[in-house]
């Protein structure tokens, strides 16, 4: 049995899917297409059922890649059922999803989730009533704290029902949906709490707003740097013992294992509890409904930069990774915004950059460390809003307008807290498990080979070869190596200096690791962002982003080193 999860966009079909599949989903992407796909399996009342959940939309009205890959899917791929997930906080709104799908002829039931959140502010839905309008069945459910899945289940046994279909223009079916959310809804949302006005009189001020929000900022980033650092300092301790005593034995793959692959994949993963606390953060930020409000407060800011409020959500987005960051880029319907997003969410600090934050802030900046992290953040912000002014008034003119939805203030669910951290430090861990071992046994060969030493194996003649572009900033060939090897991932920069075993601070001084470290900031993408800008934007463009990010990233650095030096 194939199932399609369909709604509108944080209605919580990824909370579903876990209640419904014990978290036994994979992720992968749509065939032709980046657009990311969840698919689930599992065994409900002995029978297996494959659940699909699809990308998050509003309408099938518009042109985005989104809507295009639910509505080809739909049908094309007919499913044995649709489950409609409706936020049963904004059921209007969700509705007019509900009955373009009626269209379909296929099965369906309506899942009215966030039951419980509706409940505590008011909202009363005439389940019954609505299941009657619609021709499907309606379950009420609260997926994170498992409300409703045992009922929900039983009705898919049953397969659903089709539903009665509702066509017409845009106009009736907006009317219709209006009609329907009045006469089920028996008793109206009240005002805003007096908590919840007065979160909203001070995190959505004008004035306060934006200074409150880079505050948030700064206590994430003291929190991720000082209070992950004695964890840090222990794995690092331990891995460079590991690496030390294994190498000690005689022979090639000794020497490889201990040099190459510990001391390489080590150095990276010394830094998972500086990655893990950034992800709780930020998951804390997006399930308390802070998030949002940052990102509605600073759309007037965005639009002068010639971005819109949707464009804020990849780029913050981009402080995870760059990967998903592009491929949420897809639902900003103006085509010419899209792409200048693309572009500019490279100069996003993504995680994969910490560690070389952390590494050189550690040992040129200890008193003043978050000070100069937060100001890798800043500048990476700054540089990608002037990038899009840019795009924006030359290659890439145009207006975009802006709509989005306030969620209510929510104590984060530990439970889903929990989920979205550990996924997302997965996400890191798999990348040091997979790209940044090969890497490293690839940085250990071309150090060890062909002479035995490193001042004659290919890496030198790599790293010479090219140093001199970077000779005005002083920075020595194997810093220059580290660099061609973040090409791959960024976190390899770490390993890379890890297996070379190099002592930064005998080969710079603080003002070249500054510059070094905006240079890693801003160069070229790495592989995988670069596939990704190619995928959704195009070859053309996907060129475009290495040639202009590397320009920008020289500039900076060399503009950042003459100013270290006459100060």
């Amino acid at each position: 049995m194939k199932i399609a999860m369909v709604g509108n966009p944080n209605v919580g079909k990824t909370s579903l899917l876990n209640a419904l599949t014990g978290g036994d989903f994979s992720v992968g992407n749509f065939p032709g297409v980046t657009v990311e796909k969840k698919e689930g399996k599992g065994l409900i009342g002995g029978k297996p059922v494959t659940f699909v959940d699809l990308p998050g939309i509003y309408s099938f009205q518009t042109e985005s890649l989104d809507e295009k890959v639910a509505r080809d899917y739909l049908k094309n791929e007919k499913p044995d059922l649709i489950l409609n997930v409706v936020n049963a906080l904004n059921l209007e709104r969700n509705l007019y999803l509900t009955l373009q799908l009626t269209e379909f002829g296929i099965p369906m039931i309506v899942v009215l989730n966030m039951i419980d959140e509706a409940e505590k502010e008011g909202i009363r839905i005439d389940a019954e009533r609505l299941s009657e309008i619609l021709g499907v069945p309606v379950v009420k459910t609260s997926a994170v704290r498992g409300v409703g899945i045992e009922e929900l289940k039983r009705e898919i046994l049953k397969g659903g029902r089709v539903p009665r279909a509702f066509r017409g223009s845009l106009e009736d079916i907006i009317r219709t949906a209006e009609k329907i959310a009045r006469e089920v809804t028996v008793a109206e949302k009240p005002e805003k709490s007096e908590i919840e006005e007065a979160f909203d009189e001070v995190f959505m001020d004008k004035h306060l707003g934006i200074p409150i929000f880079l505050s948030f900022m700064w206590m994430m980033f003291v929190f991720t740097y000082s209070v992950a650092q004695p964890l840090n300092d222990l794995l690092s301790i331990t891995f460079d013992a590991m690496a030390s005593y294994i190498a000690s034995f005689d022979g090639w793959f000794f020497s490889m294992l201990g040099n190459g692959v510990v001391a390489g994949v080590g150095s990276v993963l010394s830094f998972v509890p500086n990655i893990a606390f950034l992800f709780l953060f930020l998951s804390m930020l997006e399930l308390s409904g802070y998030m949002p409000r940052a990102v509605f407060l600073v759309d007037g800011f965005m639009s002068r930069f010639g971005l819109n409020g949707r464009a804020v959500i990849p780029l913050i987005m981009g402080f995870g990774c760059n990967v998903p960051a592009i491929l949420a880029t897809r639902s900003i319907e103006d085509r010419k915004v899209r792409i200048a997003t693309a572009l500019i969410n490279p100069f996003m600090s993504c995680s994969a950059r910490l560690p070389i934050y952390v590494l050189f802030a550690g040992v040129f900046f200890p008193k003043m460390g978050s000070v100069v992290i937060m100001s890798m953040y800043l500048i990476g912000v700054l540089i990608a809003l002037t990038s899009a002014l840019i795009l924006r008034k030359t290659l890439l003119k145009g207006e975009s307008e802006f709509i989005m939805e306030l969620l209510p203030y929510m104590l984060p669910n530990l439970k889903e807290l929990w989920i979205m951290t550990w996924s997302r430090t997965k996400h890191f861990i798999q990348k040091a498990g997979t790209v940044i071992l090969a890497m490293s046994v690839v940085v250990w060969y071309i150090t060890t080979y062909p002479g035995g030493s490193i001042e004659e194996s290919y890496a030198a003649m790599l790293g010479k070869a090219i140093q001199p572009i970077f000779s005005p900033m002083g920075w020595s060939w194997e810093l220059v190596l580290a660099l061609i090897s973040g090409f791959v991932a960024k976190e390899v920069v770490v390993a890379t200096i890890g297996v070379l075993n190099i002592d930064i601070r005998s080969i710079m001084t603080p003002h070249q690791a500054f510059a070094y470290m905006l240079f890693t900031l801003l160069y070229m993408p790495c592989v995988a962002t670069i596939a990704a800008i190619r995928a959704e934007i195009g070859a053309k463009w996907a060129a475009f982003a290495v040639i202009f990010s590397f320009s920008v990233a020289y500039v900076i650095a060399l503009i950042a080193t003459g100013v270290g030096l006459w100060l």
